[in-house]
């Protein structure tokens, strides 16, 4: 039977360290990892929230304009949305992810049972906005069923010059 060598204090030294160097190198990446994620996760939180503020006030200010033509609460609302939303609003979040339909509905019934129509407006007192976004992921994968499920926003106003039709 031989015997192997007994290692020097040096070379003893030098395997702890290559064996540190790895444990590093795996211990790294999974922060790496941890970090990325949460990152992205925050991302999608505040993209959120930006999101329904932005819809919130687009809204408002879309539905106290005269109707005038079938198309003016769609563009006060695009133009709040995209031109007003804030620098962060810009720099967050691509125009081309972005889906917008409006629907105007005669009543409440008419509202839950056909979700509105998208012709004219005049006459229809109630009006359903909504925004739905396309999120990317920056950082990691995340499955986009489930960051596209968060960032659905819709909200239903008055529509303050058909009002009266609304009030019986």
């Amino acid at each position: 039977m031989t015997r192997r060598p007994k290692l020097s204090r040096a070379g003893s030294q030098a395997r702890q360290r290559g064996a540190v160097t790895v444990e590093f190198a795996f211990t790294i990446i999974v922060f790496l990892m941890l970090v990325l994620f949460i990152a992205e996760i925050s991302r999608l939180a505040y993209v959120s929230a930006v999101m329904d503020l932005a819809v919130s006030e687009a809204a408002k200010e879309a539905k106290n304009g005269p109707a005038g033509q079938s198309g003016d609460y769609r563009r006060r609302f695009e133009k709040r949305l995209f031109e007003q939303g804030g620098s962060l609003w810009a720099f967050l979040t691509r125009k081309d992810a972005v889906t917008l339909h409006i629907a105007y509905a005669a009543s409440i019934d008419e509202m839950i049972r056909q979700g509105g129509s998208t012709g004219d407006p005049r006459a229809r007192p109630l009006a359903r906005y909504q925004l739905q976004y396309r999120y990317h992921p920056m950082f990691c994968l995340l499955p986009d069923v489930w960051a596209n499920n968060f960032l659905n926003r819709e909200v239903i106003f008055v529509q303050e010059f058909e009002r009266s039709k609304f009030i019986h």
